[in-house]
């Protein structure tokens, strides 16, 4: 089995979902070869996607997912990237460089490239550096929407004049994870200043570097506002001149729950792109194998279920890859509202009624045979650190994370409980269907009411997930080697809302996790921060915050004609040098 290596900040993973599409349509779009005559980008490769774009922004609470993420990957760029097959993160020199000049303040210089434009010929500067860094610091009491702020918030403010390509940024705290700290993919993104300026009643982009700089956000609530919901989409794209692209791709074409298109951006001063055009289709999972099969598309990246992982281990003319990723499954309770709230005996008793062992022998090994339950959530069992996150929680996890229906319907009895109710969260597909009706079984045989809830909206930004619509949630997070991008799904939020809470969905709060969540971000000694993840783990444990379950394989196949798919662990997937896929 192939193993990958590590990946990006938590974001919430959403591949996987049962949209249905007629895969029997058959224009141009995923017929065109490449031309090997050289003269600049040619041909259409086309990728299958579970669930549909949603969100220019994915740097947003509400719109973190993978399916933005991947769509955004090859149209806004930054400093760093995950990329390469280890999914590690590297520069891009093709947007700029940076380098840490001191460790004590930590310094980080930034030099944005000469030739760096949007896709409208705008240059990325100075006004594009301090949306990100108030968005990314929480500035203005957070009017902008944030996954959460990892380290940005310890830095002040970047000192630059309109038109500047050079910034530092300075921590008044050690930052252990600075590398991805500053503007890079994903929810980390830089995204275009001169349009949130125009669309907030600002003059020029130089009025809203002057309010940007001040300390009054009442001028930026327009802006703010169209930062956090402008960019949803919402049955069309927005006008192309909202959608600029500082990557090699500006999107061009939407079909609503069908699929996007990616052009060549001609404006990219980069290394061109293989492909003129890439289109990110909405296949449901279980018709993704027949898709590509058919040629209507050439690289699917399904979540494995046994029946897909024998569809392509049997289809020919196909190449396929199986391997460990960081994803991983786990439910989560909700602690600002419903049963679970305010009852650690009752999150206890619902832990001893899930079926772990089975869930996995069931949906997992059938696909990677040594599977095993996951035992704790942020350290992958490759990494420094997991057996000492694992024996922290070892008392814990024998007494309440092995199932044992009779002792769950004790502690439901002693808490007069026998018959609650209990709502449970997911994306529909076909995986986590299979896995809520175990889950549902053997709840209700401990004493649970238990109301299963499958939706397909279910991580949109008014889906159950972000409105709190859920007793527990099922859903998987990918994670990371990084410590910052697990931090803020445990850190106490002030504001249980979409755009509040972060990556903290089921608003947990407890100071000494904020002290342990403190403490590990701030360490450069490896042996301290693998003593203090597990502490970590041991005390997610003791308060039953979630219930780790088991550790996503991942699986890529693609067409014998596609050349340079190579899989990668991160957040975004197959995607990451989508720039250089080509058909021959």
């Amino acid at each position: 089995m192939t193993r990958f290596g590590r990946t990006s900040k938590l974001v919430a993973v959403v591949l996987g979902g049962a949209l249905v599409l007629s895969a029997c349509s058959s224009d141009d779009d995923g017929d065109e070869e490449t031309n090997e005559g050289g003269g600049g980008p040619t041909g259409t490769v086309t990728y299958a996607m579970a669930q549909p774009f949603q969100s220019y922004n994915n740097a947003t609470a509400g719109a973190n997912s993978v399916a933005n993420g991947q769509v955004m990957e090859q149209v806004i760029s930054g400093f760093w990237s995950f990329g390469d097959s280890d999914g590690q993160p590297i520069p891009n020199e093709d947007f700029g460089t940076f380098e840490q000049t001191s460790e004590d303040p930590l310094t980080v210089e930034y030099t944005i490239d000469d030739a760096a434009v949007w896709s409208d010929g705008t240059a990325i500067d100075c006004d594009d550096v301090l949306l990100w860094w108030t968005v990314q610091s929480g500035a203005f009491d957070g009017i902008f929407s944030a996954v959460g702020t990892q380290g940005v918030e310890d830095t002040a403010m970047p000192e630059c004049a309109p038109g500047d390509k050079s910034f530092t940024l300075v921590y008044d705290k050690p930052f252990a994870d600075w590398v991805t700290a500053g503007p890079g993919h994903g929810n980390n993104a830089m995204l275009p200043a001169h349009v949130v300026a125009e669309q907030g009643g600002f003059a020029t982009p130089e009025e809203f570097l002057t309010a940007l700089q001040g300390d009054d956000a009442a001028p930026l609530e327009e802006a703010a506002t169209f930062y956090n919901e402008g960019w949803l989409i919402t049955g069309s794209l927005p006008d192309p001149s909202l959608i600029p692209s500082s990557g090699p791709y500006v999107i061009t074409g939407y079909e609503p729950e069908q699929s996007v298109t990616l052009s060549y951006n001609d404006k990219w001063w980069g290394e061109p792109p293989a492909a003129e055009t890439l289109v990110i289709r909405t296949v449901a999972e279980e018709e993704q194998v027949q898709a590509l099969q058919n040629g209507e598309v050439d690289i699917i990246e399904p979540q494995p279920t046994v029946d897909l992982a024998n569809q392509i281990t049997s289809a020919s003319g196909i190449q396929s890859e199986v391997g460990e990723e960081y994803t991983y499954e786990h439910l989560d309770f909700n602690f600002n509202d419903g049963p679970f709230a305010d009852s650690l005996a009752l999150r206890q008793a619902f832990s001893l009624c899930v079926p772990r062992e089975q869930l996995v022998e069931n949906l997992i090994q059938p696909v990677v045979p040594d599977a095993t339950v996951k035992e704790v959530r942020n350290v992958a069992p490759w990494d420094p650190g997991f057996q000492e996150a694992v024996d922290a929680s070892a008392d814990t996890v024998a007494e309440y994370g092995v199932q044992d229906i009779d002792r769950a319907r004790e502690i439901l009895e002693e808490e007069d409980a026998v018959g609650t109710t209990i709502h449970i969260g997911t994306l529909e597909n076909q995986r986590r269907l299979d896995a809520g009706a175990l889950i549902e079984a053997n709840c209700e045989e401990a004493g649970f009411d238990v109301e299963f809830e499958p939706a397909m909206d279910f991580f949109d930004t008014n889906g159950a997930l972000a409105q709190n619509r859920f007793d527990v949630a099922m859903f998987a997070w990918s994670g990371s080697p990084d410590r910052s991008g697990w931090n803020s799904t445990y850190r106490t939020v002030t504001d249980c809302t979409p755009e509040g809470k972060g990556n903290n969905n089921g608003c947990y709060s407890n100071p000494e996790m904020d002290d342990l969540l403190d403490q590990v971000l701030r360490t450069s000694d490896q042996a301290e921060a693998v003593e203090l993840t597990a502490q970590i783990e041991a005390l997610l444990w003791e308060d039953m915050v979630t219930i780790p379950l088991y550790q996503h394989p991942g699986i890529t196949a693609w067409g014998q004609t596609v050349e340079n798919v190579v899989p990668n662990p991160s957040q975004n997937g197959i995607v990451w040098n989508a720039d250089m896929w080509s058909k021959s």
